[in-house]
């Protein structure tokens, strides 16, 4: 699975809005319309997954952490409490909770981004702040790919 591009989309006044049609087709395809969406770790936007790639997700977590330590009994329950199993409806609306809308700053409109095994979901107001410019964007893969491909000489 590998999702990619950026849709944009409005929310209707319940809070549902459109899976792009390019990521419904390869959710089917991989056989599951079962989704999990929780808020990401490090950004304010919503995460979208399968069922299947949160399974493996959450017994990763469950492994590094130690329940009987504070700190991760704290990260344990705000990780896993902010997770939401949801389903595309028959014409393929996904119902955003309202307390996940609010955490991101999504209200009327979202944009859909793929990004390999998921799809992150942001208020287009939010992305453009929080998402680097192209020059830092530049910087940062030349940094990763430009000393990777000085190591292979």
């Amino acid at each position: 699975m590998n999702f990619t591009g950026t849709i944009h989309a409005k929310l209707d006044v319940k809070g549902r809005v459109f899976l792009p049609s390019d990521f419904r087709r390869q959710l089917h395809e991989e056989g599951g319309g079962d989704l999990v969406l929780r808020r990401d770790v490090y950004q304010p936007c919503l995460v979208l997954m399968p069922l299947s790639v949160w399974r493996k997700e959450a017994e990763e977590v469950r492994n590094r952490l130690n329940a009987w330590n504070p700190r991760d009994a704290m990260v344990m329950r705000r990780f896993f409490g902010e997770v939401e199993e949801v389903s595309l409806d028959g014409t393929g609306r996904l119902l955003l909770p309202k307390r996940l809308q609010e955490i991101c700053g999504i209200s009327k409109e979202v944009r859909f981004i793929g990004v390999a095994n998921h799809i992150e979901i942001w208020s287009p107001e939010v992305a453009d702040r929080s998402i680097f410019d192209d020059s830092t964007y530049a910087e940062a893969v030349e940094t990763l790919l430009g000393n990777h491909a000085a190591n292979e000489e």
